[in-house]
């Protein structure tokens, strides 16, 4: 999984198994928008459940619809987690037929477990955060990178004065 050159509406979801990695996929607009864990034929990941989780890439955030026997929490930065249950109760997750929707926003991790095995989805991040550059910032950089030459072009100038022939009068 190489989420370096993700977008910033990437996310990750990674599948373990106790302490043991399965799997890690990226959705994004770019690749892949899907991810359908369960044992169904065209299901990307078996599970040996006949729970479903699927994940489905939007450019508003991240949807995920999942059946019963899939148990997770929802945690936001600042927040201790809230389980599905309580989700269902607040409204923020919505019944469809015979499965349930969440959707998620940036900023929101979500820790979902089918038995043993293990979900955690979240938002895409790079090894190195960019910095926001917009046009002031850099016109301030370039006016702060004009002052450090100007003071180096002075330093670095040779002691002599220029000589003055011009105001000299002839003879």
């Amino acid at each position: 999984m190489k989420t370096l050159a993700a977008p910033d509406s990437a996310w990750e979801a990674r599948v373990r198994w106790g302490s043991r990695r399965l799997t890690a996929e990226v959705l994004d607009g770019r690749g892949r928008t899907t991810l359908k864990l369960g044992d169904a034929p065209g299901d990307d990941i078996a599970i040996g459940s006949s729970a479903r989780l699927e994940l489905t890439w939007l450019p508003t955030g991240l949807e995920v619809r999942f059946s019963a026997g899939v148990e997770g929490e929802l945690s936001s930065p600042g927040d201790a987690g809230t389980t599905f249950s309580e989700l269902l109760a607040r409204g923020r997750v919505k019944e469809a037929g015979d499965a349930f929707l969440l959707h998620l926003d940036a900023g929101e991790d979500l820790t979902v477990r089918i038995g043993t095995l293990i979900a955690e989805v979240r938002r895409a991040r790079g090894r190195f955060r960019r910095l926001p550059l917009d046009a002031s910032a850099l016109v301030f950089i370039l006016l702060a990178l004009l002052g450090v030459g100007i003071v180096l072009a002075s330093v670095l100038a040779p002691a002599e004065a220029p000589t003055l022939r011009w105001l000299r009068r002839p003879r």
